[in-house]
């Protein structure tokens, strides 16, 4: 096993991931801060992938040399691990964007379907920056949602949720109290105040909260 084969390895990795609509060069090329004509290169053997490179591709694909050289590996066999492709909405959650109100049609983010046990109904979106809330994601970062409806009529201050603001989208911990909502801003007790109250009783609270984020994954 030498580092071109494992790079021949990853290179059929991506390309059957895009062949099975798991992802797209576009979205890989985003996600993993590479460019996208220099990706194409690579896919299609004009240009060589770097080690840098390989590594941004891995962590970005949440896969390591190991599953790559699995097929070497003799006396000690690895379990694969099982990967899951949940929707994508289309658009950012955060300040100055409108709640993403469809989700992709030709993109898909994938996560270890261990980590997806108990999501009802799990998407993903990624996150614009929100100074706000700089303590606890930064912009780039992917949140998976449980769009669950028991988790979002029933919400508790402990979490986080995706809330769609007439017009304007953000993450927040949320307090409930009647019919009447009070995001908390930021984690910390200088950051907590609760931001202007929002009444529910012109909208169903399903249309407010619309997820609980459920898993976060940091952009690198």
């Amino acid at each position: 096993m030498d580092f071109r084969l494992l790079q021949v390895r990853l290179i059929e990795h991506i390309e059957r991931r895009v062949h099975n609509g798991e992802t797209t060069e576009r979205s890989l090329a985003r996600r993993s801060g590479i460019s996208q004509p220099h990706l194409h290169n690579v896919l299609k053997g004009a240009r060589s992938m770097s080690p840098e490179m390989a590594d941004q591709i891995l962590h970005c694909l949440h896969i390591d040399l190991l599953d790559l050289a699995a097929g070497e590996v003799r006396a000690f066999p690895l379990e694969k691990p099982v990967y899951r492709a949940i929707a994508c909405l289309d658009g950012l959650i955060g300040p100055g964007h409108p709640f993403p109100g469809r989700e992709c049609r030709h993109e898909s983010y994938p996560l270890h379907a261990a980590d997806l046990e108990g999501i009802e109904s799990p998407v993903a979106v990624r996150l614009a920056p929100d100074p706000r809330m700089a303590g606890v994601f930064a912009g780039g970062d992917v949140a998976v949602l449980d769009r669950s409806e028991i988790r979002r009529v029933l919400p508790d201050e402990t979490g986080y949720y995706a809330l769609d603001v007439g017009g304007a989208s953000a993450i927040r911990r949320v307090r409930l109290s009647g019919r009447v909502v009070y995001p908390i801003n930021g984690d910390s007790d200088a950051e907590s105040r609760s931001v202007r109250p929002i009444s529910t009783a012109d909208r169903n609270l399903l249309q407010l909260v619309r997820g609980r984020v459920a898993r976060l994954v940091r952009h690198m």
